[in-house]
């Protein structure tokens, strides 16, 4: 089960001292840990994710769809992770979960049709980054930037007229979106965000990722991929997708670009292959209707 992780004291008193976050299905935290067990093989996760037709209709329907530009149809799970690996599928499902969870999250101002696809653009461009600067760490480049932003959805789906409140003093005040999020909740998207990853029994690498890919130069630990989902969403907002429900730029780190040995010609090089492989992600977008 979730271990039980405390959410900011001002931040429980506005929903109204909900003692639950949402939680993930358990299949997906069981997939989770069997990833990294060197006892698992692909027929062990193919079957478990197989028992939950629900689950097993998606990841199969991602698996086949123009993303992946398989030749023939992939018509088991198993087979799946044969040619994709444990950590693809992994994500295919975590990304699956999200969008069920959170789907119906709404508020005024907040599209969570925005929401996911700002995830997702961040999620490509992350692996993209990763398979040209930290091949080992393409899979959790691609879920780090998907998940990076949760902390907005979460609160928009515990208390949306408040997450509401909070995006008017953004737009009255011109404020930041976290400057708002702290001024009404005590607490930012990232922070909150990190709480409900810690929840979910996510590697504290991930945590880190979600609590400071905005200013990754309060991490004092590895920070590879961290610094990874930083340059991909400044990349992603260049290329036109911005987080949801922000209007002001976030503040660049050069120190992300120059641990990196990020670019301009690379940039360019990942943003046309970024474009590339946005026109192939409908299978991936859909999962916001």
């Amino acid at each position: 089960m979730p271990r039980t992780v405390d959410m900011p004291k001002k931040l429980m008193e506005l929903i109204g001292a909900v003692d639950e976050l949402p939680t993930l299905p358990d299949i997906v935290l069981r997939i989770s840990r069997m990833t990294v067990s060197p006892q698992t093989n692909a027929a062990d996760i193919g079957r478990l994710i197989s028992n939950d037709p629900a689950l097993s209709s998606k990841v199969l329907r991602l698996v086949n769809s123009a993303y992946y530009g398989f030749p023939r149809k992939i018509a088991s799970v198993t087979k799946a992770i044969v040619l994709l690996g444990f950590n693809k599928v992994k994500n295919m499902a975590i990304s699956a979960s999200v969008a069920d969870l959170f789907s119906g999250a709404v508020t005024e101002g907040f599209s969570f049709k925005q929401y996911w696809h700002h995830a997702v653009a961040t999620a490509i461009a992350g692996e993209l980054l990763a398979k040209r600067l930290a091949p080992q760490r393409a899979d959790d480049a691609f879920v780090g930037g998907l998940l990076s932003e949760i902390g907005k959805v979460m609160v928009v789906s515990l208390a949306p007229d408040i997450y509401a409140q909070v995006l008017r003093d953004a737009r009255t005040s011109v404020l930041d979106l976290r400057s708002a999020e702290v001024r009404v909740l005590g607490s930012d998207f990232c922070s909150n965000g990190a709480t409900l990853a810690e929840t979910w029994q996510f590697p504290d690498p991930l945590v880190r990722v979600i609590r400071h890919f905005r200013d990754p130069d309060q991490c004092r630990e590895d920070r590879t991929l961290l610094d990874l989902v930083h340059v991909a969403t400044a990349l992603v907002w260049a290329l036109g997708h911005p987080g949801a429900a922000e209007t002001l730029v976030p503040t660049l780190r050069g120190s992300a670009f120059r641990n990196l040995k990020v670019n301009e010609p690379l940039l360019t090089e990942v943003g046309v292959e970024f474009t590339r492989q946005w026109a192939l992600a409908g299978a991936l977008l859909e999962m916001a209707q």
